[in-house]
């Protein structure tokens, strides 16, 4: 699906949706105890899915796409690509089983794919 958006840049709505994204995992799962960070500001989870930054040398080869794996031990599953035209998101529902950001969507019963 691509979200065309207005008044900010397609840059800038991705870095709030990804922070909101984040918020919306809750805690850490498993393991991610070890990567806590429940105070990271939006700028530091921004640097973190544009490098992969939960992984040893992480990467920045894909300058218009971020994609959250492990976010300070959030399991996000999420990503999204942006540029002038505007930003394209996956259209699948996200699965509570697999995502955190899937038990936020479905215990507030949200998320419309557009399918």
């Amino acid at each position: 699906m691509l979200v065309k958006v207005t008044g900010v840049t397609s840059e800038q709505f991705t870095k709030r949706m990804m922070f909101l994204a984040w918020i919306a995992c809750g805690g850490p799962s498993g393991m991610g105890f070890l990567q806590n960070r429940p105070n990271a500001t939006e700028d530091e989870v921004w640097t973190n899915v544009k490098t992969r930054g939960d992984y040893p040398g992480g990467r920045d080869d894909q300058p218009d796409e971020v994609y959250g794996d492990y976010v300070f031990g959030r399991m996000m599953k999420f990503g999204a690509s942006y540029g002038p035209d505007g930003i394209k998101i996956n259209t699948e529902k996200p699965r509570p089983d697999y995502q955190s950001l899937g038990i936020s969507v479905q215990d507030n019963k949200g998320f419309d794919s557009g399918n």
